[in-house]
């Protein structure tokens, strides 16, 4: 054995099996190191802690997915729906699939992109749905790396027409 891994050795502790019992312990210990009224405002503070992730019943799936109910770029804002249309629909898998793709590349044509997600976006508008809300909602879909990191780069609120999407 060499003299640097005698050190090294020396350093590493035990595997503690129940690492969160013996954690609560140390957090009940008092500190000397510490104020008296320093420990007890963290150990309040950790008390509070503690109470507040155990009324926390939620599980990993669903922590997981908290905030992304309307993952839409902050940077849209829908507008309301013409008179006798609806706002209120859901993309199918299918629009999804026939969406052309832009990366942002400069090889890549924006108007030709765009003039091709329209095409498929009108083919695939539900009757009773607004189709300028459509294109808004399926095109975040369309844009890839470069693209897509612009989209989410633009000030809150930015866009609130397809016009302005455009």
């Amino acid at each position: 054995m060499t003299r640097s891994s005698q050190h090294i050795r020396a350093n590493i502790l035990e595997f503690d099996d129940d690492f969160e019992r013996t954690l609560r312990r140390k957090r009940k210990q008092p500190n000397p190191s510490l104020s008296s009224s320093k420990a007890e405002s963290e150990k309040e503070e950790v008390e509070e802690e503690e109470k507040v992730m155990a009324a926390d019943n939620r599980t990993i799936k669903e922590l997981s997915a908290s905030g992304l109910d309307n993952a839409v770029p902050i940077c849209i804002q829908y507008p309301r729906a013409a008179p006798d249309k609806t706002d209120e629909f859901e993309l199918k898998s299918s629009l999804l699939h026939h969406i052309p793709k832009y990366h942002g590349l400069s090889m890549e044509d924006p108007n030709k992109h765009l003039k091709e997600f329209e095409v498929v976006c009108s083919s695939m508008t539900p009757i009773n749905v607004d189709g300028n809300i459509l294109k808004m909602k399926a095109f975040p879909f369309s844009l890839l790396e470069k693209a897509k990191d612009w989209l989410y780069e633009l000030a809150p609120r930015t866009i609130t027409s397809w016009e302005s999407m455009k």
